[in-house]
């Protein structure tokens, strides 16, 4: 009986190990560009009056062919969508490679004349001293009061990420 007991519980770690072990997407440089949607993207909580309060949201991006570049280019945009009742937002875009600061771009979603226009990040930067960059993070930050925050609710991202070396003649 002790024995069924514990190879139920290994069974069950196993199982819910499985679950949360996800293949992290990877981006090629000087080989196009990376799609990443919604699902792609994990949300960053905070706790507000009793409920955990989603605050941003973020993804990790592996970074394969690097080859010793110290010189990255960094293309990315986006377009986030929001329900029609929190068209007006404003969302701080930021990308970062193994903790090295890449680029930012702070974007703003509206309703007008009961029109929803989505936000749409860009991020284009040339960085220098990139040769440690193994993994990118992108993190898609909410704006405002954390009430405001609350109450954005965010239906869609569409990103794309696209890195290119000098080194490879990528520039």
């Amino acid at each position: 009986m002790t024995k069924a007991i514990i190879l139920t519980a290994l069974l069950a770690c196993a199982s819910s190990q499985a679950n949360t072990l996800e293949p992290i997407k990877q981006v090629v440089v000087n080989q196009g560009q990376l799609v990443l949607n919604m699902a792609d993207f994990k949300p960053i909580l905070q706790r507000w009056a009793g409920r955990d309060v989603e605050v941003g949201y973020e993804a990790y991006v592996d970074v394969v062919n690097i080859a010793d570049s110290d010189t990255l280019f960094f293309d990315a945009q986006g377009e986030i969508t929001a329900k029609w009742f929190a068209s007006n937002f404003a969302m701080t875009a930021r990308m970062s490679c193994s903790g090295i600061a890449a680029g930012a771009s702070k974007v703003y979603g509206k309703r007008l004349d009961a029109q929803s226009y989505p936000a749409k990040p860009q991020i284009s930067e040339l960085r220098h001293g990139m040769s440690q960059c193994k993994q990118l993070k992108i993190e898609l930050a909410k704006e405002g009061a954390l009430s405001r925050q609350f109450y954005t609710k965010i239906e869609q991202i569409d990103f794309t990420v696209a890195l290119h070396s000098s080194q490879q003649g990528g520039l």
